[in-house]
């Protein structure tokens, strides 16, 4: 039952985070800035998501089982967190988090933390 529970978790925060990824792509004006602030980040700090961009070098150096800490460190900064589920501190506290990625138009990376564990992981366009 808790493994049934941690999929649909992770499936609609996937589809949370990726419609989320969308609708940042309208929202942009002219000069490419978003009209929407950063989200806070789990660790409370606000704004450095905007400057941080993944590579897909990067994205594939990244497992299931890492820590967001860990992804961090590879990535060089936060991401943007787009959906949250659960209490903190709970074995089913989850959250989903994206980076801005270079290469194409709407290049991303979502990932989906469970128990601060990489659970799942998606890339768009990537270079």
């Amino acid at each position: 039952m808790k493994t049934i529970r941690l999929a649909i978790i992770i499936y609609l925060m996937l589809t949370a985070a990726a419609c989320s990824n969308a609708s940042d792509n309208v929202q942009k004006g002219p000069t490419g800035s978003s009209a929407v602030s950063p989200a806070e980040s789990p660790s409370g700090n606000t704004g450095s998501a905007e400057k941080v961009e993944i590579t897909k070098e990067k994205y594939d150096k990244i497992k299931n089982g890492m820590t967001y800490k860990e992804i961090i460190k590879i990535v060089g900064g936060e991401g943007e967190t787009k959906t949250e589920t659960g209490e903190e501190g709970s074995d089913l506290h989850g959250i989903g988090v994206m980076y801005r990625g270079r290469g194409e138009v709407g290049a991303s990376a979502t990932f989906v933390f469970v128990g601060d564990k990489l659970q799942a992981k998606s890339q768009f366009g990537l270079q």
